[in-house]
């Protein structure tokens, strides 16, 4: 749309009286210094826009998509509950040295569990909102929570 009103504008090269030159493009064609000066200065701003677009598209995504830890250690998931957005990965670090734990899903939305384990940090998707309950089956009481939002 503001091609085509740029294209409407009344061009310096213009024949007098204001006629536009045959075949004349004024965004390609027009060879007066203002005209230049509008080209340059529209050509900066679309690389700037594009840049920041980029940029911010990039950070939302980051954002949406961001790793959280769950730390196993100590007979227990650390944090015990926890808050991400839909897309979010949460990553089980198993640090309980010698204690073998897993991670079971025990609700209606469920994930894929976890087998038993001393090492690692597996990591698991959350890409629909709930909330998750966890346990591991192999220390009584020890539970955690995943709220999607």
């Amino acid at each position: 749309m503001r091609e085509q009103a740029a294209r409407s504008a009344k061009c310096p090269c213009a024949l007098p009286g204001g006629e536009p030159r045959a075949r004349h493009d004024l965004i390609r064609d027009c060879t007066s210094a203002a005209w230049r000066a509008v080209k340059k200065r529209l050509l900066v701003l679309m690389s700037v826009s594009s840049v920041a677009v980029a940029t911010l598209g990039g950070q939302l995504a980051a954002h949406a998509a961001a790793t959280r830890t769950v730390t196993i250690k100590d007979i227990a998931f650390s944090p015990k509950s926890l808050t991400i957005s839909k897309g979010s990965k949460v990553r089980f670090a198993f640090r309980d040295e010698d204690t073998t734990h897993n991670v079971v899903s025990t609700t209606a939305k469920r994930f894929t569990s976890i087998g038993n384990r001393t090492t690692g940090s597996p990591t698991r998707t959350f890409t629909r909102a709930g909330t998750y309950r966890y346990e591991c089956t192999l220390h009584p009481g020890m539970t955690g929570r995943i709220s999607v939002r």
